[in-house]
């Protein structure tokens, strides 16, 4: 096919606007970050020495562009730093951790992109070609994260490294029940797939969007091989293709789910989903800021972080103070492609921990978290003890009569002798043909107290009950588990 010319062939280099293709170097950026087949070949069998390098190399870098920056400048000298003080990554605990009220903070003193971003609507014009993402706003506001070429660019590369290594190939056909909107997770792996894999995306957005129904015909229709979203919606498309269309989805032939299992600590949840769709789940991690920072490959025996992209440690909640090897704490996060802006010690308040620095069966010494664990800023005191509303993940899914959903309630009561005493309900979904419920609730209740440290009331609830509550069942966003109705949380609702 011979395509028609203008009579000027140099129209598109004469332009004066601002084109994407001339926003950045995109061999410059495949020599940092390898395309997936080169990056598997590479980058992901480097010995532990070779990955530290680059990674000195590329913290230093990173650290002369936050002392540009208003918002870590400031920060940084009240902590009385001085440009040469960071000179190898081992000085990273001296800089000031930060966290998304910080954020929101910069974001309310000087709207829209607070001094974080140390960039004005003003510089549009100048700036090149820009994409704003946001936060989910599960916790508050949604907070806006500028991309610009390099950074949305990369942020795509890594996606597709995790799904090469997961197994997709060109020829294979992605499923992308999530909504390409201001939130980031439908956007990645659509640019993955279409940009970095030769995989075709179908970006079919959520239930809302697209029902489950079509969803599955989509999915049947165009031979989907791959699928991405939360777990909740796979079950539920499990559900509907059972019920509505008298379909197993195991006869897609599906090769592989990419999802978040959250704290699926003894893989009920993920044993549930492989069951019903009758292929591999793998896990993964990844923030609005940061993208995609961890995942499976096929071993499964913990999420690989992206060593040479994103730095992440793990920091006591009290404290602040690095954990001892295999403890639990706050992940904190550097990024190393991020420049507007730049993501140095976010403490982004996600529990987790490190598995292992050893090699893998994969032949990568790219070090292994653990599960995303839930929030720390979730956590509610209750009677003296710290509760983690994810916690109750693995309780509520130890018995094959629920559907897997609850959600926390925790309200000031009266108690006993007139002091008021802070209470936490649990409302767990019972599935339909679960037959009788004796000792469900006793055994729910027990096995919560021993897990939480407190006892919580369960109240039992019909199945799809919650999906309101709990957001659930296709809805835009992540599952919510928690609402606090006490006077000084009013209308607090999380994940």
């Amino acid at each position: 096919m011979t395509r028609s010319t203008t009579p000027d062939s140099n129209a598109a280099t004469a332009s004066r606007l601002p084109l994407y293709r001339n926003a950045f170097d995109f061999d410059a950026l495949i020599r940092e970050f390898p395309l997936p087949d080169v990056f598997e070949e590479t980058t992901w069998r480097a010995p532990p020495e070779r990955i530290r390098a680059i990674q000195e190399e590329r913290f230093l870098r990173i650290v002369e562009v936050g002392w540009n920056n208003p918002f870590y400048r400031k920060r940084w000298t009240a902590a009385g730093l001085q440009p040469g003080d960071i000179r190898s990554l081992d000085d990273i605990v001296k800089l000031p951790t930060y966290t998304s009220d910080d954020v929101k903070d910069s974001l309310e003193a000087r709207p829209p992109f607070g001094d974080f971003h140390g960039f004005d609507l003003d510089a549009l014009p100048q700036a090149g070609p820009l994409k704003m993402q946001t936060s989910g706003g599960t916790t508050g506001i949604p907070r806006p994260t500028l991309f610009d070429a390099w950074a949305w660019e990369a942020q795509a590369i890594l996606a597709a490294r995790a799904l090469y290594i997961q197994g997709a190939r060109p020829g294979d056909v992605m499923q992308i029940p999530m909504t390409c909107s201001l939130a980031n997770a439908g956007w990645l792996s659509y640019k993955a797939c279409h940009d970095f894999l030769g995989v075709l995306p179908l970006t079919t957005g959520s239930g809302v969007v697209t029902s489950s129904r079509q969803q599955l015909e989509i999915g049947r229709r165009f031979g989907t091989t791959m699928w991405h979203c939360f777990p909740e919606y796979l079950l539920r498309l499990a559900q509907v293709a059972q019920e509505e269309l008298g379909l197993d989805v195991r006869d897609l032939k599906t090769k592989f789910l990419r999802t978040y299992f959250g704290p699926d600590t003894e893989g009920t949840l993920r044993r549930d989903l492989e069951d019903r769709w009758g292929c591999v789940a793998y896990d993964a991690y990844g923030a609005n800021e940061i993208s995609a920072a961890a995942f499976e490959c096929r071993e499964q025996n913990g999420l690989h972080l992206m060593e040479d992209a994103v730095y992440i440690e793990v920091l006591d909640v009290e404290t602040g103070q690095p954990v001892a090897p295999g403890e639990r704490g706050n992940l904190v996060a550097t990024v190393f492609f991020r420049t507007l802006p730049p993501i140095i010690r976010y403490n982004l308040r996600d529990l987790g921990r490190i598995l292992s620095h050893e090699k893998c069966g994969c032949g990568s010494h790219f070090r292994r978290m653990d599960h995303f664990l839930g929030r720390s800023d979730a956590m509610v005191k209750l009677r003296g003890v710290n509760v983690y509303p994810m916690a109750c993940l693995p309780a509520v899914r130890s018995d094959p009569r629920t559907t897997g959903e609850w959600f926390c309630i925790v309200e000031r009561v009266e108690g006993d002798k007139g002091a008021p005493r802070d209470e936490m309900e649990v409302r767990v979904e019972v599935r339909r043909d679960a037959g009788s419920r004796q000792g469900l609730q006793d055994a729910l209740e027990k096995r919560l107290k021993d897990e939480l440290g407190v006892a919580v009331r369960v109240a039992l609830v019909e199945e799809g009950d919650l999906a309101e509550l709990a957001n659930t069942q296709g809805r835009e966003g992540k599952p919510r588990r928690l609402v606090d109705r006490r006077p000084a949380y009013q209308g607090n609702t999380t994940t």
